[in-house]
């Protein structure tokens, strides 16, 4: 099942960013967090939901672009588990959310040593050739 991430979902995501960011040792996903994404418009939390554990999740967020007129563009973060259909399923989900918003486009970032996801995200449609994303994490 695809549905909103709640407050109660707080331990299985910070167990799936875990597993996705295995370096990171300052990962913590709390329910007030949770409950601050759901009451912002422009972001949504989902999670796939197996056998009542959160088995993937993704982040959706729109963003306000100046290129499309009044259209923003999601930004997706998906550590999907392969294999199942749930990361396939997410993603077709968050397209749909997008949409449904009235988006142009869709991106998403994967690590760049995460070859079957890219892999993957191509299956999709998703052209990793056009653009490079960069980022820079600002120290706490």
């Amino acid at each position: 099942m695809i549905r909103e991430a709640t407050p109660e979902d707080a331990s299985g995501l910070e167990k799936l960013y875990r597993i996705l960011l295995p370096e990171h040792t300052d990962i913590q996903v709390s329910p007030q967090r949770i409950s601050q994404i759901a009451s912002n418009p422009d972001s949504l939390l989902i999670v796939y939901e197996e056998d009542g554990e959160v088995a993937g999740t993704l982040h959706l967020h729109l963003c306000m672009d100046a290129l499309s007129g009044d259209r923003p563009f999601g930004v997706v973060t998906d550590p999907q588990l392969c294999g199942k259909g749930i990361g396939a399923s997410l993603m077709q989900f968050a397209e749909e959310a997008a949409a449904a918003r009235g988006a142009l486009k869709v991106m998403l970032s994967s690590k760049s040593c995460r070859t079957d996801a890219h892999r993957f995200y191509e299956r999709l449609g998703y052209d990793r050739e056009g653009s490079k994303l960069f980022k820079k994490y600002i120290p706490v």
